[in-house]
């Protein structure tokens, strides 16, 4: 049984007990305006020994409704929302004993029905997990409008965040064009990288998939992937001995804010042989056509902070970890909300 994140689990001092718990409750509506019924009547369920009103007495000081004042609610705190929750307890689950190379990223795309090419529709009217990983696959391309808009959009923020008046953290922006080359070398897929103007490789590595969260959002026009993969640096292959099986073109335009780097990306695929080539087919080789991709992701630019506030809660000592979910999932609707 796997262990769950629990973002209550946080030590209380007296002192920061609030008022709502120190307050002593008022007696029960019913207690106060209804006498005991006559011995004729049915019994009501005050009388009841499943339903008894409260005994105590109210208090003097019965104060008028202040909006500003109201309780989150009868029992306290107030609930976390059940798709933070969520997302918080896949996050602790897929995290533990893990490292620095690893790869947290959310994706805008659409959730579509292998069956039928249609994006996913539920009757559902608010954004819900998808948990049928079976039939469905996330396209992360947008439409160019879409890319352009958020690219003003972002831009725009950039501008703000570097006004004097701006109090808030601002976003640091970088334009890269980079190349990666895909090769399988003894069964195992490898990325070179490299950039485009200079020839520099910049990684080589692995990738393996931890784990996904999908989610569903009907009021706008984009959907969330939530990934988790490991990435592990290996030896460059020989690169004249092996032909790449996928090449694309990358022009990114970073944008970093905290923990975060918002990643607004063109990707070209040039048109490229499928698989290896049959020296003894009649005609030329089966090829994959040019592609052209607009991508957002939101990837966490620093990992080992969410994995250090994860290792907090497992020794139940104070921490961000909640806090740190819900702006990254809070990032992440916010831009889906502004999709055209």
């Amino acid at each position: 049984m796997s262990e769950e994140y629990n973002p209550l689990r946080k030590r209380q001092r007296a002192e920061d007990t609030p008022d709502f718990q120190r307050r002593v409750s008022a007696a029960s509506l019913s207690a106060i305006i209804n006498p005991d019924p006559p011995e004729t009547l049915a019994p009501s369920l005050g009388t009841s020994p499943l339903f008894q009103p409260h005994q105590g007495s109210p208090p003097a000081d019965i104060r008028p409704l202040s909006l500003s004042r109201m309780e989150q609610n009868v029992f306290g705190p107030r609930p976390a929302e059940d798709i933070v929750r969520i997302v918080a307890d896949f996050m602790y689950t897929h995290l533990k004993n893990r490292t620095g190379s690893i790869e947290i990223e959310g994706k805008l795309g659409r959730l579509v029905d292998k069956r039928s090419g249609l994006r996913i529709n539920l009757p559902v009217g608010c954004e819900t997990v998808y948990t049928d990983d079976k039939n469905i696959r996330f396209e992360s391309n947008m439409t160019v409008q879409q890319h352009a808009m958020f690219n003003k959009l972002l831009n725009q923020r950039v501008d703000e965040t570097r006004r004097p008046e701006f109090r808030g953290s601002r976003i640091e922006y970088k334009h890269t064009k980079e190349i990666d080359h895909f090769y399988r070398v003894d069964g195992t897929r490898m990325r070179v990288t490299t950039d485009k103007e200079s020839g520099q490789v910049l990684a080589v590595i692995t990738k393996t998939k931890i784990a996904d969260l999908n989610i569903l959002s009907p009021r706008t026009k984009l959907d969330i992937r939530i990934t988790i993969n490991e990435e592990n640096t290996v030896e460059r292959p020989d690169m004249d001995a092996n032909k790449p099986i996928l090449v694309r073109h990358k022009d990114r335009l970073s944008y970093k804010q905290d923990l975060w780097s918002f990643d607004l990306t063109q990707v070209v695929s040039p048109e490229h042989e499928l698989g290896p080539v049959n020296p003894y087919a009649i005609g030329p080789p089966k090829t994959s056509p040019a592609v052209t991709t607009h991508e957002l992701e939101l990837e966490v630019a620093q990992p080992g902070v969410w994995l250090a506030e994860r290792e907090k809660v497992a020794l139940n000592k104070p921490n961000s970890f909640h806090e740190i979910t819900h702006t990254f999932l809070g990032n992440l609707r916010a831009l889906a909300k502004r999709a055209i």
